[in-house]
């Protein structure tokens, strides 16, 4: 049986981790965006409800879709997954409306770029990055304003 190298064993770490924050982040700003016109405890209570199905979700997915059980890539998902729907969050413990949503953009914007950054291929892949944030974000201004 051929040993997996440690460049090979990096490889699957990175992208795990790319995988699991990409999600997080998105999610996260969709939510927040979507929930903020209805006050920093909806804020809040909503992002401790992704993060359990979030968080939790893509840690057990990764585990049970690998073939090999491998407990720390489940983690690594899961932790890379909830620290990027928490972080941005943090502003709407202490504040909410415009100073929130906008430090929450601000951190989204940093976490998007240290993706960018860990992703291969240039500036194509800073512009899908911050394209699909921008843009679920958008759809998700216009979906909390409807509702």
């Amino acid at each position: 049986m051929k040993r997996k190298s440690v460049k090979d064993t990096d490889s699957v770490t990175l992208t795990t981790t790319i995988f699991g924050a990409s999600d997080g982040l998105v999610a996260s700003i969709a939510l927040i965006l979507a929930t903020m016109t209805h006050g920093r405890k909806v804020v809040v209570a909503a992002v401790i409800g992704l993060f359990i199905a979030e968080g939790l979700g893509m840690a057990a997915s990764q585990f049970l879709s690998d073939p090999k059980r491998n407990l720390r890539q489940a983690m690594i998902m899961g932790a890379a997954t909830s620290i990027t729907i928490l972080v941005p969050a943090v502003p709407w413990t202490f504040s909410s409306g415009g100073a929130a949503v906008v430090v929450t953009c601000v951190i989204a914007l940093i976490f998007a770029g240290l993706i960018s950054h860990a992703r291969p291929g240039g500036w194509s892949t800073w512009l899908q990055t911050y394209g699909v944030l921008v843009g679920v974000g958008a759809i998700a201004v216009i979906a909390g304003r409807l509702t």
